[in-house]
């Protein structure tokens, strides 16, 4: 990739400012498919007759397939623009967003669950285009961002409701794929293409064995939960799954050009944010669903649960997207008056009381909300905060090659979270469901187990953040303790 000029013509720098509104507004939509299904969740089941383990993997599709979409398309960006493969992405998107809204079947819907995966590219790639247009304001544009994707957050939430309640399921489904269709010509006219070198390689054994070593492990994990973990099915994709990714890790040392390249964790001191990022995503990503499954289920039938309809269970879950949107602007602020490491802190603890409390105290509507937004404040934090670290330590011509690795490291350790958070529901559920053609349904033990190992795994990040220098957005080699924490900018 060539440098970008610091200095850009006036006639340019007002074309970029128009292209980051336009990547906002396709971030805005991002935002809103990733809070869209939570309220359409409960629907789904009945249209499908599928049970709460299998709804989580709702979840689970997406963030599995963005393992893939992400160094791919991130990749391909760096080779022949990143614009073109923003299109791609954003056409994946709307065509999975189709599938999913007229699917025959749940595992059509999966399916298309899974080419929504592109959606995690998105940002890697705008980072890159924005890095390059408009480098003199790059903090501000990507805070931009990041708040436009909990801005969309909370427009999904509520309006998924609502709509699903005013208009149906379907009709609720379609919209994601019409935004995204919107996006794709609006970029295409008006965003520019970025200057790359156009050399390079594609790892395609790496990006082979990737695909199937997650897909085969994590397949292995979520059925060991619903047809038993002796099933000799579930031991052979966990076995195949676990000798292909030994092979990745082995060919990605080995070629010139790696998919994943690992050696990127050793240098910048970029390795201990990632891993703090991989942590945090198991819970933020890995549980993301049940809330949404909690909140509509019947407590007169089962004893637990909220009996929400759709249209509230959206506006009580927009409680924990608009929280996690102000967690991103408060996040940057904090930063700027006391430093990463206290607002990590802070961050992390506030999801950890968060799901604690839905633990103890999760039986009615107004103190769920709260804890709803302990959790969506800790979350907006971190998502700010780090990617912030891993983009100002990235060489300028690795942008989106360094911010896709770490996108793509958080959504496969959120895939494995759910994964196995899948596997622990369907192990728990209500005596006398789950048999024959009755639906299983998820305990209350189920829950609190998967919101317990959230808490535990919040309280991990602490203690990971702990270990981070002062000074943990400047490289390492230029990192010393008595240099001033720079401020992070959102818009």
């Amino acid at each position: 990739m060539s440098k970008a000029s610091s200095a850009l013509p006036k006639g340019a720098r007002a074309t970029a400012g128009g292209a980051v509104g336009l990547l906002v507004a396709t971030e805005v939509g991002s935002g809103l498919l990733q809070g869209w299904y939570g309220p359409l969740l409960a629907t789904i089941g009945e249209r499908y007759e599928a049970s709460a383990a299998s709804l989580n993997l709702v979840a689970v599709a997406y963030l599995l397939s963005s393992v893939v979409f992400v160094p791919l398309l991130t990749k391909l960006g760096d080779k022949h623009g990143h614009k073109k493969l923003l299109l791609v992405a954003v056409a994946i998107t709307a065509a999975g967003s189709f599938i999913v809204t007229f699917a025959p079947s749940f595992g059509v819907l999966l399916l298309g669950r899974v080419l929504q995966g592109a959606l995690v590219a998105f940002l890697p790639l705008e980072f890159a285009i924005v890095r390059q247009r408009s480098p003199e304001t790059v903090d501000r544009s990507i805070g931009a961002l990041i708040a436009s994707l909990a801005i969309g957050a909370v427009i999904g939430a509520v309006g998924a409701g609502l709509l699903v309640t005013a208009a149906g399921l379907t009709v609720a489904l379609a919209v994601p794929g019409i935004y995204f269709t919107l996006c794709f010509v609006l970029i295409a006219v008006f965003v520019p293409e970025t200057e790359t070198s156009g050399t390079g390689s594609i790892d395609w054994a790496g990006i082979g064995l990737l695909g199937l070593g997650v897909a085969s492990v994590l397949g292995g994990i979520s059925l060991g939960g619903q047809i038993g973990w002796g099933n000799a099915l579930v031991s052979a994709l966990i076995v195949v799954g676990l000798a292909a990714l030994a092979a990745f890790v082995a060919v990605e040392r080995r070629v010139a050009e790696p998919f994943i390249d690992f050696d990127v964790l050793l240098r910048g001191g970029i390795g201990l944010p990632i891993v703090i990022g991989l942590v945090f995503s198991s819970q933020s990503l890995g549980a993301a669903t049940l809330a949404a499954l909690y909140v509509r289920v019947d407590p007169e039938v089962y004893g637990f649960g909220l009996g929400l309809d759709a249209a509230q269970a959206g506006l009580t879950l927009s409680g924990m997207a608009l929280a996690g949107f102000m967690g991103s602007l408060v996040g940057a602020r904090a930063v700027a008056r006391w430093g990463y490491r206290p607002t990590m802190v802070a961050g992390s603890l506030s999801s950890a009381a968060g799901y604690l409390l839905m633990i103890l105290a999760p039986g009615s509507v107004g103190p769920f909300t709260v804890w709803l937004v302990l959790c969506g404040i800790g979350i907006g934090v971190m998502t700010a905060v780090l990617p912030a670290i891993v983009v100002k330590r990235a060489r300028p011509d690795a942008v989106a090659v360094v911010s896709g690795l770490y996108n793509t490291l958080r959504t496969a350790m959120g895939a494995a979270a759910g994964a196995a958070f899948t596997a622990v529901m369907a192990a728990f559920l209500v005596e006398g469901t789950g048999t024959g053609s009755t639906a299983g349904v998820t305990s209350f033990t189920g829950y609190a187990v998967v919101w317990g190992c959230a808490v535990v795994l919040s309280l991990v990040v602490v203690a990971l953040v702990l270990r981070l220098p002062k000074d943990v957005s400047a490289p390492a080699s230029a990192a010393t303790s008595d240099e001033p924490e720079p401020e992070l900018v959102t818009a």
